[in-house]
């Protein structure tokens, strides 16, 4: 055999041995034979067992007027019987054939090519050459066919191999749980799609993948120490159970020829019906205890009790904040009275007081019915609970169950548990059960609140007369002090009254300070003589000062809303000072003009010092006046009650007007010792 030709078969062989059908297979033989030396084409054709007839299926250098003529073959004819022959010698061709005829393609040789029991073909070698085809070459064709023969054996049972794979894989793929096979080196050599979908890998990966690359760090710390158990021991099994991905398996792992069997059964049903039940057991038991110890509590133990309560509610049932809201009896406000916080979670307490029900329209419609609100996902509330949804939103909630607690028929409060590392649903089990502790506490409340209320009536009719003796005391006082007050106020207009002084202007002056004597006396007589808030007090005196001037003159008054408030003496002292100012600004800044603007603002620092700045918009203070040269009535009563009764500080300037800044401190109690200055 010549050198080309063996390289040729050679490189041939190895192609062959690279396919994976036996189409490919005989096409490229058929490509490969018309390669060779005095032959320029070849074909197959192939027996149809149904019509009997030969039909060319494979074919290579053969004109296109020969593939469209001879297809097709049908018993009976010349070229079928020689198609049709089987014998070892090549065949004395008729000159009638069909090959012969043909001046462009002469016959070279036949070769059978049986495939499998059901199919005969035939291979046929021709040239556009007559001649005769060297032995050599036939050698080399059969070997190629034979060659041929065994690929397409090999390809056959492989296919088989494959189609049973196949069907083992199919049965597997039908389980639900996760299945996978290792080998000794714990690389993955099969796994199922339920074990696929459970560690989120792709199927076209898993080849020659280590476990861990394959599930995970996590699943692979938790299997790793029994792999290396099953591998060393004796018995090459074990079960362990492992949780993964909010998910608990009972995981088999035996032992295999050629590695490790893993079988992880889903138990998460079964584990969580256990625990439910176990749950369940547990928390009824602490809810019946919960609800025992309110029938005993009193006063500050009861506050305590629903403390303990709420805590131990909140990490039974794995929530993040658990709280207590108690209503108005009219149901107008509600106020957080007691919290529970779980670590990190921001308490809310300080900023859930004095909320309006009237807000919250949505809320208050469900629980006026008595109903329990369960909201899995606050952003999907509806549209008509926006209110709602921004509340829930500022606590970063995201989930949230509420219990109201009711009395007979009346609405205490509620009972209110959020989630806001998580979304979260509540059963209809535990929902029950809190009702049952909402009614405990709505019992308790209500039995408290009688009894505190027959002890306080026990005590008001006890005290009533130390009470009225008391208040008797302390109206005689404020009397005997507005009284030495005004006879003050009448010496101190004789000290600074001068002959030509107009008598009325001098009844005028002093019937405007008796008035605001008298404003502050009537706010504080309404307020039980307790603090006064400091702008119902500025509004109070400067609304009266201003209410007696002529329609033609515009006056504004701007007071700034703040919740200071000052004890009565200090209210007495500011009522004479702004009433004073006021009439300053009416006196001076109203003189050739229509209209004018008062505004008054107050502050107090952490330190706890009080600042009023009174303030207009008139022409401002004359310059003796800044410069204390000038004395007068007025100011010198605004100073002095300033220092002696405010023991404070007076700041005169002009900024776009008048301006008197009055900076004190709040007193806790009363401060009598200047009461006779």
């Amino acid at each position: 055999m010549e050198i080309e030709h063996f390289e040729h078969l050679s490189a041939v062989c190895k192609i062959l041995n690279s396919l994976e059908d036996a189409s490919s297979v005989i096409q490229q033989v058929v490509d490969s034979v018309s390669e060779f030396q005095d032959i320029d084409s070849a074909g197959v054709y192939v027996l149809d067992s149904s019509s009997g007839d030969y039909v060319l299926e494979y074919h290579a250098g053969l004109p296109t007027y020969f593939i469209d003529s001879y297809s097709r073959f049908e018993p009976g004819s010349a070229l079928h019987e020689i198609l049709n022959y089987d014998g070892n010698a090549f065949p004395d061709f008729p000159e009638e054939s069909l090959f012969t005829v043909s001046s462009q393609v002469f016959l070279k040789g036949l070769f059978p090519l049986s495939l499998n029991e059901t199919a005969t073909s035939v291979m046929f070698i021709a040239s556009s050459e007559p001649g005769t085809l060297p032995e050599e070459i036939r050698s080399i064709i059969k070997a190629l066919l034979s060659m041929v023969k065994a690929s397409v054996f090999r390809i056959a049972a492989e296919n088989r191999a494959l189609m049973s794979d196949r069907e083992h894989s199919l049965l597997l793929e039908r389980v639900r749980d996760p299945i996978l096979a290792l080998n000794d080196n714990l690389e993955v050599k099969y796994c199922n799609g339920a074990f696929r979908q459970l560690v989120c890998f792709e199927e076209g990966f898993i080849e020659t993948a280590g476990f861990s690359e394959v599930a995970g760090n996590e699943l692979g710390k938790l299997l790793q120490d029994r792999f290396d158990e099953v591998l060393d021991s004796d018995d090459g099994f074990c079960s362990t159970t492992c949780e993964f991905r909010e998910r608990t398996f009972n995981t088999l792992i035996s032992r295999t020829p050629d590695g490790l069997l893993v079988l992880m059964n889903d138990i998460t049903e079964v584990e969580q019906m256990r625990k439910k039940s176990n749950f369940r057991e547990r928390f009824e038991s602490l809810l019946i205890n919960i609800s025992t110890d309110f029938i005993e509590m009193r006063g500050s133990a009861l506050n305590l009790g629903i403390n303990d309560a709420l805590l131990n509610i909140g990490v039974s049932i794995e929530v993040d904040r658990a709280y207590f809201f108690q209503f108005s009896d009219e149901l107008m406000i509600m106020n957080n009275t007691h919290e529970w916080c779980a670590t990190n979670i921001q308490p809310m307490i300080d900023n859930m007081q004095g909320l309006r029900t009237d807000d919250y329209p949505w809320w208050m419609n469900r629980l006026n019915r008595h109903w329990a609100l369960q909201i899995p996902r606050v952003s999907d509330l509806p549209s008509w609970a926006e209110a709602e949804r921004e509340l829930f939103e500022s606590r970063e909630i995201q989930s949230l169950l509420v219990v109201p607690v009711v009395h007979g028929r009346d609405l205490i409060g509620f009972l209110g548990f959020d989630s806001v590392n998580q979304e979260r649903f509540w059963s209809e089990d535990i929902i029950d059960l809190l009702r049952i502790v909402g009614d405990a506490i709505g019992n308790a409340l209500v039995r408290n609140r009688m009894e505190k209320e027959l002890i306080e009536m026990y005590r008001r009719a006890e005290k009533e007369a130390q009470v009225n003796a008391v208040l008797l005391k302390e109206v005689n006082h404020r009397v005997k002090n507005n009284l030495s007050e005004i006879i003050g106020l009448l010496y101190a207009q004789k000290r600074f009254a001068s002959n030509s002084d107009d008598f009325a202007e001098f009844v005028q002056n002093l019937i405007s300070r008796i008035r605001g004597l008298a404003t502050v006396h009537d706010m504080l007589s309404s307020s039980g003589w307790s603090p006064l808030e400091l702008t119902r007090l500025a509004r109070g005196i400067i609304n009266k000062a201003i209410a007696n001037v002529s329609d033609s003159k515009k006056l504004k008054a701007s007071i700034s809303k703040t919740s200071i408030h000052v004890n009565p003496n200090q209210a007495h002292a500011l009522a004479l000072i702004l009433n004073e100012l006021v009439r300053n600004s009416l006196k001076h800044a109203l003189i050739d003009r229509d209209s004018l603007k008062i505004k008054v603002r107050m502050r107090r620092n952490r330190a706890g010092r009080i600042t009023l700045v009174y303030s207009d918009n008139g022409p401002g203070y004359p310059e003796d006046v800044l410069e204390h040269d000038r004395k007068n009535l007025g100011l010198d009563l605004i100073q002095n009650l300033t220092i002696k009764n405010l023991q404070g500080e007076l700041t005169l300037q002009n900024d776009g007007g008048a301006s008197a800044r009055i900076s004190f401190c709040r007193t806790v109690t009363e401060d009598r010792t200047n009461e006779s200055k």
